[in-house]
């Protein structure tokens, strides 16, 4: 049985909808439900909202004149035609005499009893936003696909709500001129055997604010939920000119003539218990934001002030857009990990020490990395960018420690390029160039297919080196899956000699192939790196492993170095061996 604090819901009255972070649009759901609602232990908690965006000549009335009743789950939005009224699209709403009032975001369509009703959000909303439904959610495709609406389902399959995110639609309310009436309906429901528990039980409760009404009560019920020792009245009426044997029979207008009927009543003796009922009603504003930079393009409220130079000197992002000077931005190498969490984003390079960085697909910023490892990136680039993005930028932000990347300035300054690669972009050429090497001279891949291929060479970058040693080892293992655990094993079983060992591995097999080319010395020295990058995969899952320095060692890599330096000289040393191996293919 439920205290008496449960039915006044000072927990609900105390919340509301307009400070939440998810707005329900529409809203019909049963919180608690078990028992036949005439039980002793039948309980209920519902929970409706229902909503409609108002125009701001019409906010006055709809504050005063409308409520639950008019603007509740009651009412579907839907079209509506007559000769009286012009034609009613499903996205207007009327108030009577066929003036729009407002606009609905959320229309409910009935069909018949073999399909479910369908929840559909105005098309509107969903292109203004960018949005992009995925199952059960919309996302924002250019905003790293952050979830900005969801429609919640029971049990059974149902729809029972559809929320957005507060953000994302008093963005789209500000761009319209709209603001939002939400209307809520909340009630808690008991039935008890005895309401002595409740100091309000003989005369209710009552409470009302503006646009708020609360009231609990408690009263007895007989064995059909009605109220104890009620007359019920039943009636039976018929026609008495029914002939079974006439074809095809017309039956005249009812009269006293050719009807009969008859009454009886009875008392439904007994009192089963008490329903004990607290009910909310509430109206509230979602307030449009002061500016819409999603939907109309508005210069963002927040204006990032970033760290410009070693004196630690500030700058907004607004001035450094259109400063007349060229100055570049530094931050920490962990905006890159951050902004690669983002679906969407992506990891380019366009010589040994500068790349691209995106996380949506149309916003793209060039970097560089300088000799303390910092990114640098050019000041207006970033304060160009969209706002979201930015504050990932933003929390990376510091002060340089030595000059801008060389190959950057050269190539954003002085037209002048450098001619380098990064060990990301030869490791990706090199394993496509053994393969077309092989299939070349033997008809046949070096490199079996993997399924995951395409992503595994995306991970495979320096900046898995900021997860320090463990990056290292799980970027040595990703590399191994790439390259030794890919080699055809079959394929160079045929091309080694016929007395060469049953047992041995892929590297063994290649190091031989290539012995018969060159010789047993030349190919254990090609194929080295490529065994330590192994060993380093194997020390992935053994890190304690004693032998661990042999293989960095083996794969050409500083121990005494930062890692994300490792992780660089790891990828530069898979891409030389394999480079090593074409050049005796070919």
């Amino acid at each position: 049985m439920k205290e008496q604090a449960w039915f006044e819901m000072a927990d609900i009255r105390r919340r509301r909808v307009a400070s939440s972070v998810w707005i329900p649009l529409r809203r019909m759901e049963h919180l608690k439900k078990q028992g036949n609602y005439s039980s002793v232990g039948s309980l209920d908690e519902f929970d409706g909202v229902g909503s409609i965006a108002v125009l701001p000549e019409h906010r006055q009335f709809v504050e005063e004149r409308l409520g639950w009743s008019d603007i509740g789950i009651g009412r579907d939005p839907s079209p509506y035609a007559s000769k009286k009224y012009p034609y009613k699209p499903a996205d207007v709403v009327w108030h009577n005499d066929g003036q729009q009032i407002g606009v609905a975001f959320v229309f409910v369509q009935r069909l018949n009893y073999l399909h479910a009703n369908e929840w559909i959000v105005n098309p509107d909303l969903v292109m203004a936003l960018g949005l992009l439904k995925e199952g059960e959610s919309w996302v924002c495709a250019s905003e790293g696909y952050v979830e900005v609406m969801r429609q919640r389902r029971n049990a059974d399959g149902d729809v029972i709500a559809i929320e957005i995110k507060s953000e994302f639609l008093r963005d789209y309310l500000c761009a319209r001129g709209l603001a939002l009436r939400v209307t809520q309906y909340h009630q808690r429901m008991e039935i008890v055997e005895a309401v002595d528990h409740l100091a309000w039980a003989k005369d209710g409760l009552k409470g009302e604010e503006p646009s708020d009404r609360f009231v609990a009560n408690a009263w007895p019920i007989g064995a059909d939920g009605g109220p104890p020792d009620a007359s019920l009245a039943v009636f039976k009426v018929w026609r008495t000119d029914v002939d079974h044997e006439q074809d095809a029979q017309v039956f005249e207008k009812e009269n006293d003539e050719n009807t009969g009927y008859e009454s009886s009543s009875f008392v439904c003796r007994g009192q089963v218990g008490y329903r004990v009922e607290g009910e909310l009603w509430r109206e509230e504003w979602i307030e449009p934001a002061l500016t819409s930079p999603r939907v109309r393009g508005d210069d963002p409220e927040i204006d990032l002030q970033y760290l410009v130079d070693a004196g630690g000197t500030r700058m907004r992002a607004s001035a450094l857009d259109g400063e007349d000077v060229g100055r570049w931005l530094c931050f920490r190498p962990q905006v890159i990990a951050a902004l690669l969490n983002f679906r969407g984003s992506a990891l380019g390079w366009y010589t040994e020490n500068t790349g691209s960085v995106r996380c949506s697909p149309d916003d793209e910023a060039h970097f560089g990395i300088d000799e303390s490892g910092l990114i640098n990136v050019y000041a207006p680039d970033v304060a160009r960018l969209p706002l979201w993005q930015q504050q990932v930028w933003y929390g990376f932000n510091t002060v340089p420690t030595g000059p801008t990347c060389r190959e950057l300035v050269g190539a954003q300054m002085a037209t002048d390029p450098a001619d380098t690669k990064a060990p990301e972009d030869r490791l990706r050429e090199s394993l496509k160039q053994l393969d077309d090497a092989m299939s070349k001279a033997h008809g046949k891949k070096l490199f079996r297919d993997h399924p995951d291929m395409a992503d595994m060479l995306n991970r495979m970058h320096r900046f898995r080196g900021l997860d320090d040693r463990a990056g290292v080892l799980s970027l040595a293992k990703d590399i191994a899956r790439a390259t030794a655990d890919a080699i055809d094993g079959a394929l160079l079983r045929t091309l080694v000699p016929a007395d060469t060992k049953s047992n041995l591995g892929s590297l063994k097999l290649l190091e031989t192939y290539l012995a018969q080319k060159t010789n047993a010395a030349q190919a254990r020295k090609i194929v080295g790196p490529l065994v330590g990058v192994y060993g380093l995969r194997l020390a992935d899952a053994h890190p304690a492993s004693s032998s661990i320095a042999d293989d960095f060692a083996l794969a050409n890599v500083d121990i005494d170095v930062e890692p994300v330096t490792q992780a660089k000289q790891l990828l530069a040393s898979a891409a030389n061996a394999l480079q090593a191996v074409l050049a005796v293919i070919a």
